[in-house]
């Protein structure tokens, strides 16, 4: 029996990967792991069948991540992307095969360079397997294999969201990496090489299918940029991120305070970070349990050489289990990734991002089964 262990299992998108993984693979062992014992067991043992196994463990202390690991088939690393380089390090140690959702760029630079770490064990480490970075990776290969020459390749998202809330305001995913998003300069690649912007450069109105339409969108940093230059011959690269403009303002408006800062504070004689405040305040803005999800997205990838190819990626809200789009095409893809190294689709070693190493047609059929498409210039791709 193949074992995986999801850290951050009973997370946002770890639980999503968890219950794909359960549902979809039925000769696995899962073991749902995380900091907080508690959130783990519940998580696990809401399955009520054995194969779903529950642990505590600290990413940050890599020889007990390790022990974890041993014996794992594939380690499906949920966390927030600070500990990317952590949870690698304790793979290297137990000798298994790694996957995450991403490492916000400059993160994902460091992760590359364990390469022949990785190759030395021969085991694989896919970085950035969610739905951007990830599906929007296996776009993008898709679609540069249909035309003869590539100048440039852009990435954004577009979002329709009918909920009907009962909260004033709704927390996405985690607030960490909005901030950085909104704060870190966006790499953009432009006349064939890098460069960074400034945090907000690049607006542009974003035109989508319907009910998205039309919606700004703006360069932020991104873990596209970080593999695209060198996975592909272009000139021209960039990542625009999407919201609506109430979020914008709110989100702006928290960093203007000061409020995600991370220069320590005193407060009663205790140094802390707002941004761990303002993280930590937020944990209620995540949806309410009972709200009915009415929602839908867009991930887009747009390729302009010989000829013009617009590659995009439509998932709605999960009804069966109430998961709202962007969660559910985010916490997907490592699931069907990581049967994919089980199942010998993916026989390389070493750390790559998932342009050229994921069989796209096989991942598009295996999104399909889960109602998520994939179209190419407004035609179904399978």
């Amino acid at each position: 029996m193949k074992k995986f262990v999801v850290l951050g299992g009973y997370g946002g998108m770890g639980s999503i990967c968890v219950r794909d993984l359960y549902d979809s693979y039925k000769d696995c062992e899962i073991i749902v792991a995380g900091r907080d014992l508690e959130k783990a067991r519940k998580y696990a043992n809401s399955f009520h069948n054995k194969r779903i196994k529950y642990a505590k463990v600290d990413v940050t202390n890599v020889n007990q991540t390790a022990k974890l690991l041993k014996n794992c088939d594939v380690c499906i690393n949920c966390v927030q992307y600070y500990f990317n380089l952590d949870v690698m390090k304790a793979c290297l140690i137990a000798k298994t095969n790694y996957i995450d959702l991403g490492g916000l760029f400059h993160i994902t630079k460091k992760q590359l360079k364990l390469h022949n770490k990785f190759k030395k064990i021969d085991k694989i480490a896919i970085l950035g397997c969610g739905s951007t970075p990830g599906i929007t990776n296996i776009m993008a290969s898709y679609g540069y294999k249909k035309l003869k020459y590539v100048k440039e390749i852009d990435i954004s998202f577009g979002d329709y969201d009918a909920t009907n809330y009962r909260q004033p305001f709704v927390l996405p995913y985690s607030i960490y990496t909005i901030f950085d998003e909104y704060m870190l300069k966006p790499a953009l690649f432009t006349k064939g090489r890098l460069i960074f912007a400034k945090p907000g450069d690049g607006e542009k109105i974003l035109e989508f299918p319907r009910p998205v339409g039309k919606i700004k969108g703006f360069y932020t940093l991104h873990s596209e940029l970080a593999t695209f230059p060198s996975s592909f011959k272009l000139k021209e690269c960039s990542f625009r991120v999407t919201f609506p403009e109430d979020f914008n303002k709110q989100i702006k408006f928290l960093i203007e305070m000061g409020l995600a800062s991370e220069k320590e504070i005193e407060i009663n004689n205790i140094k802390i970070k707002p941004r761990d405040f303002t993280a930590k305040v937020m944990d209620q803005w995540i949806i309410k349990p009972g709200t009915k999800i009415d929602d839908l997205e867009y991930l887009r990838v747009e390729l302009i050489g010989n000829k013009k190819l617009i590659l995009d990626c439509f998932a709605k809200t999960n009804k069966k289990y109430n998961i709202p789009a962007g969660s559910y095409n985010t916490g997907i893809p490592p699931s069907i990734i990581s049967q994919f190294i089980i199942n010998g689709k993916i026989k390389f070693k070493g750390v790559h991002a998932p342009e050229f190493i994921v069989p796209e047609i096989e991942f598009f059929k295996e999104l399909k089964k889960r109602n998520i498409y994939v179209f190419l210039n407004n035609k179904k791709v399978i």
